[in-house]
């Protein structure tokens, strides 16, 4: 594979300070994205009637052999000609918008009021303009046979324009906190396509549209019951809008989290429950979830309830120790179940045929995140561990085929900073620092390794 990728991001803000109480801000700002992705997308079969996908091959590779020879490269063997498919994924995108909020802070009814109003204007477009190149394997060396023409393989622009308006009020009443609020979102959804023979985009061309219009309602809570715990609680409203030219519906979803919160001097604890009750699941097919899907295309995964714990403490040890240095400690521990509560069967592959009660794939039950620190002066230095528990590939019930595991592991990172002066500062890190091998996925195409142990060296100036 080669990723070539070249982003910019532009933004401006302003503030107007009317008063003590009221204020108002406003963002405009604007992304661009250009990148080619090129890498082998799929293999000529060995009858040279059609393709075959990486994840077929790799799965098998005993009833594709020919295809397995053609990608693997073995010295002194070659492929047929134009038998590898490599694809160039050329796209660009871009964000723009711009966005203002009216801030007020007041004193009505018996409480304190932070008032916030905003409206924002965005759009994107995201243009595909991309195609495939034929080789040929030869003696453990890819050979260009024939190249696609820029836009043969896919030539099509999304585009969408978006108002959203939001009103949140932060209510306190002594030891009482309430954040009530209200979003609406207008999106309007557009997709051309033009002939893939039509690189110039000067011919016929077909364009899908859909328009979304929703509400998201949501209120957060905070109870002080002393100094040191409080309660917390909050209700949201999720949305994700479908893909222009999707025949998909948008994902909605009523998101609830509760639980308690202590803090005294240098300890802290946290426990939450939260529940997400989707009324309908989206999946979208992209080049990293693979199945045999063309990118963009979206499925609905009916109704699913994703539900589970996170506790989180954290601790300075220098407490206890008479030290001047600091040792921070922390972990952070979440158990999370989530399943489909209807039955259907889907072509997107990491759902396949679901029966009501199926567990979703991807999503591990047990996470957990140790951190120890050791600060002293300039310097300071962090290890932390990371498990994540087995998770399925696909979806299903009962215990979890080898074939279909995605095997948990426990990796260390460490890092390190030096303060040079108050303004410089010296860093560094390693991640996977034992270099350990694991597999965190099936597809796109077959078992996915982690990442090896990678390191990281840098400086940074204040100025």
């Amino acid at each position: 594979d080669e990723l070539n990728v070249e982003h910019w991001t532009y933004q401006a803000t302003h503030r107007i300070d009317f008063t003590d109480q009221l204020d108002l801000t406003t963002i405009a700002y604007r992304t661009e994205t250009e990148r080619a992705w090129y890498k082998l997308n799929d293999v000529r079969n060995a009858a040279n009637t059609g393709f075959t996908s990486l994840s077929a091959i790799l799965e098998d590779p005993a009833t594709y052999a020919t295809e397995f020879a053609a990608i693997v490269g073995e010295p002194g063997t070659s492929s047929a000609v134009g038998a590898l498919r490599v694809r160039n994924n050329n796209r660009e995108y871009y964000a723009t918008g711009v966005q203002t909020v009216l801030g007020y802070s007041f004193a009505g009814w018996g409480a304190e009021h932070q008032l916030e109003a905003s409206v924002r204007y965005h759009e994107d477009e995201e243009d595909r303009f991309q195609n495939d190149d034929r080789y040929q394997m030869v003696d453990g060396r890819m050979l260009l046979t024939s190249a696609g023409a820029p836009g043969s393989q896919d030539n099509r622009i999304g585009a969408a324009e978006a108002w959203a308006l939001y009103v949140r009020d932060t209510i306190t009443w002594d030891r009482f906190t309430a954040t009530p609020g209200v979003r609406y979102e207008s999106i309007d959804l557009t997709q051309t396509r033009y002939a893939l023979t039509d690189p110039g985009r000067d011919g016929p061309r077909t364009v899908a549209r859909n328009s979304v219009d929703v509400v998201l309602p949501g209120v957060g809570t905070t109870y002080e019951l002393n100094d040191d715990w409080r309660l917390v609680a909050g209700v949201h409203r999720g949305f994700i809008n479908p893909a222009p030219g999707s025949d998909a519906d948008a994902e909605e979803s009523w998101n609830y989290e509760a639980g308690v919160r202590f803090e005294r001097g240098a300890g802290s604890l946290e426990a939450m429950a939260f529940l997400v009750d989707y009324e309908n699941l989206l999946g979208t097919c992209t080049a990293s979830t693979g199945g045999d899907c063309e990118i963009g295309d979206q499925y609905d995964g009916g109704e699913v309830r994703v539900h589970g714990l996170e506790f989180v403490a954290a601790w300075d040890a220098s407490a206890v120790l008479d030290t001047s240095w600091s040792l921070p400690v922390s972990a952070v521990y979440t158990w999370t179940d989530g399943e489909f509560k209807t039955s259907f069967s889907s072509s997107f592959d990491e759902w396949g045929d679901v029966e009501e009660g199926d567990s979703l794939p991807l999503v591990p039950e047990h996470q957990l995140t140790l951190n120890a620190g050791l600060e002293a002066g300039r310097w300071r230095t962090f290890l932390t561990m990371n498990y994540v528990d087995e998770a399925r590939a696909e979806a299903g019930s009962g215990p979890i085929a080898r074939e279909d595991r995605i095997d948990s592991r426990t990796i260390l990172d460490l890092s390190a900073a030096f303060d040079v002066t108050d303004r410089t500062s010296l860093f560094a890190s390693v991640a996977n620092l034992t270099d350990q091998e694991y597999n965190v996925a099936f597809r796109p195409a077959g078992a996915r390794p982690g990442a090896p142990r990678s390191w990281l060296a840098g400086v940074k100036l204040a100025f």
